[in-house]
């Protein structure tokens, strides 16, 4: 009976008590992602740079996962956008253009570079499309804000912005 009062406690929402009768999980998200930078291959600025100079490629493609708002106050050139919320989801789709069907990435061979802020969910989002088969991926090591300290081109807010419901 002693102990049965001692657990009841725990069938109260987590909300409703006062003290957390589990461990500190501080570093949870922290492990996580040391784990997956451990599969990821960081690219750094650099070769990024060599890679975009060297011209559009068929086999290499530059995402930016940023949220929509960062895309639009600036992105490394040649890059297309799709939303970290939307990238498995977009990798794949078809969309009409100008009465041509494009797949944003049909090869899982094709080589891809992913960026967004500070190189954190752009290695995450990496983990992600791995997971779904694309053999070569990778991220870029500090995102556009390593970029930018590097003195690299970046496009300039303008040109084709996103909205919340246009172009999606």
């Amino acid at each position: 009976m002693a102990l049965f009062r001692s657990i009841s406690h725990l069938r109260q929402p987590a909300s409703a008590r006062l003290f957390s009768v589990s461990t500190p999980t501080n570093n949870l998200f922290q492990s996580h992602l040391n784990k997956v930078k451990s599969c990821i291959k960081e690219v750094s600025v650099q070769d990024l740079s060599a890679s975009l100079a060297e011209g559009p490629k068929n086999t290499f493609h530059l995402f930016d996962v940023r949220e929509t708002y960062e895309w639009n106050q600036g992105r490394i050139p040649n890059a297309f956008y799709t939303g970290r919320g939307n990238l498995e989801r977009d990798i794949v789709s078809t969309k009409k253009i100008t009465f041509n069907w494009e797949t944003y990435v049909p090869d899982t061979h094709d080589d891809i570079v992913l960026y967004c802020a500070g190189g954190v969910r752009s290695i995450l989002a990496a983990e992600s499309l791995k997971r779904m088969g694309y053999r070569n991926v990778s991220s870029l090591a500090g995102g556009i804000g390593a970029w930018k300290s590097a003195g690299k081109a970046v496009d300039a807010p303008g040109g084709k912005c996103y909205t919340e419901k246009q172009n999606y």
